[in-house]
C-alpha cells in the first residue's frame, strides 16, 4: 500500500465493530427486512400450529333448517 492511501491512527474518529457495524445504509435496511421476516416467518408458524389443535365448531343453522325462500 502507499503512503497516499494510507490511514494515520489520528485520523480515525470512530470505529464501530460487530454485525453490520460500517455497512452502508441499504445494508442496514436489508438486514432490517431479513430480520422482519423471519419474526413474521416465526409468529406464522405458531399461529399456524396453535389452530391445528383447535376443535372444530360449527356456528349457525344447517341449510335443511332454514326455510324455504318462498315460505316465510
Amino acid at each position: 500500500m502507499s503512503d497516499a492511501r494510507s490511514i494515520d491512527d489520528e485520523r480515525i474518529r470512530q470505529l464501530r465493530i460487530g454485525h453490520g457495524a460500517n455497512c452502508s445504509s441499504i445494508g442496514s435496511v436489508v438486514d432490517t427486512l431479513f430480520a422482519t421476516a423471519a419474526v413474521g416467518a416465526a409468529v406464522f408458524a405458531a399461529v399456524v400450529a396453535a389452530l391445528k389443535t383447535e376443535d372444530v365448531k360449527v356456528v349457525g343453522t344447517r341449510a335443511q333448517d332454514r326455510p324455504a325462500r318462498g315460505d316465510k
